[in-house]
């Protein structure tokens, strides 16, 4: 019997984290065909960071060569964009006039920078951060700048900034929050972290945004809403990201933020199924690692065995993938009346953290400088089990809290913290 043709558009960290997932299981289930839109095999964009601080190369964030694709028998068109899918005939259609059926397709389009209303953005000297060509143009741009600006105060922002500043550029971070990670972190935290980069040499201006850029063909500043202005002659906008879902909308596939797929991650055309950070799912996008691959392996089991396990999101704690600076934070992490704050800070070591409780339960986690008690704590708040005598030494840490109560069990939660996927 002829194999179905599997079609995946996408050549990301998802689509090779299920091609594993697939061949693990079966590796000739299906005759299997790959379209990316960037040159050669899948690379891991999480250590893009480091590759713009040159503590890695790009040998070594290869995840799969095109030879690996060759070897397992799978098709692979890089530096090919599908352009068109045609439902009704089951094909798609690549930027390079390739036509390809498909019996089951999958989407892992990935995402998109996010955008910033900011004028003059077609300037010479402004980089998104996103892919091995991104960090290439940085690196050129670089060599020949003295100052750097970077847009946004997340995870990605603050990554570029460590790593521009190590190369000994002029940085400044221009973010409209009022901190730091502010969807992270609370006000203390934020600080600490601020603090800490700033004897790195990074100058921050947080709380205002670009007005424009400034510049004839390449960029020499920026002005800022407030008046103020920057020079720069290279720019990185690290805002976040949008689900690259274009083409899923030109197809007719329903669509809100994201793809939107079901429980078991189909479209709205039952061939035509998704995964990572294109889709939505009961309202989610999703931007880290550990929901990706869980994604990735309840596909793998539905396509190859029929398993029909439902999808369903789980938390996953933060970190911030910055040399010599720890912290953690997981579920609620802003003061609110109904929660009851405990707090810690230990100004001579730089070492903070703070937990929220509701209804004698853990909800909430923000550990900055000492986080090795960050996995216990958000085992407690996976569990959900009512604190009780646990309560008074809990800010203290588990072994504390373990010396004091030897009923309660020495769990050590697996180290499930996820950096972001960029």
């Amino acid at each position: 019997m002829e194999r179905q043709h599997l079609v995946i558009i996408g050549n990301g960290m998802a689509t090779s984290r299920l091609l594993d997932e697939l061949h693990s299981r079966d590796a000739n289930a299906y005759q299997v065909t790959v379209f990316g839109d960037e040159p050669g095999g899948a690379y891991n964009r999480i250590q893009l960071s480091p590759l713009l601080a040159g503590n890695t190369d790009r040998k070594s964030i290869q995840l799969k060569s095109s030879l690996w694709y060759k070897n397992h028998g799978i098709r692979l068109y890089s530096n090919d964009a599908i352009i068109a899918i045609d439902r009704e005939q089951q094909t798609v259609v690549s930027q390079n006039g390739l036509r390809c059926r498909y019996d089951q397709l999958i989407l892992a389009t990935g995402s998109r920078p996010a955008k910033i209303p900011a004028g003059n953005q077609a300037l010479a000297g402004i980089f998104d951060f996103r892919t091995e060509q991104d960090v290439e143009r940085i690196l050129n741009r670089s060599a020949q700048s003295r100052d750097a600006l970077v847009i946004g105060g997340g995870l990605l922002g603050l990554e570029a900034a460590d790593a521009l500043a190590s190369k000994g550029l002029n940085v400044t971070l221009v973010h409209r929050g009022d901190w730091l990670m502010n969807r992270q972190l609370d006000p203390q935290a934020g600080e600490l972290l601020r603090a800490e980069l700033a004897q790195r040499g990074i100058r921050f201006v947080l709380g205002d945004e670009i007005s424009h850029f400034e510049g004839l063909e390449q960029l020499t500043g920026a002005k800022l809403k407030s008046g103020r202005r920057l020079d720069a002659q290279l720019a990185i906008i690290a805002t976040g990201i949008t689900p690259n879902s274009a083409l899923a909308r030109s197809a007719g596939l329903d669509c809100g933020r994201g793809l939107q797929v079901d429980d078991l991650l189909r479209s709205s055309d039952e061939r035509i199924s998704a995964l990572g950070e294109c889709i939505e799912h009961r309202g989610r996008t999703f931007g880290l690692v550990a929901p990706i691959w869980e994604q990735a392996r309840l596909l793998a089991d539905r396509l190859v065995r029929g398993l029909a396990t439902p999808y369903r999101d789980a938390p996953v704690p933060t970190k911030l993938k910055v040399s010599g600076i720890n912290l953690f934070s997981a579920g609620e992490y802003l003061d609110a009346p109904q929660l009851q704050s405990l707090t810690l800070c230990d100004s001579q070591s730089g070492s903070y953290r703070k937990l929220l409780v509701r209804d004698n339960r853990l909800v909430g986690a923000v550990l900055y400088g000492d986080v090795q008690d960050g996995q216990w704590y958000f085992e407690l708040m996976q569990r959900q089990q009512a604190l009780g005598d646990l309560l008074p030494q809990l800010i203290f840490g588990r072994a504390c809290c373990l010396d004091d109560n030897p009923d309660v069990p020495d769990t050590t939660a697996t180290a499930i913290t996820q950096e972001i996927a960029v």
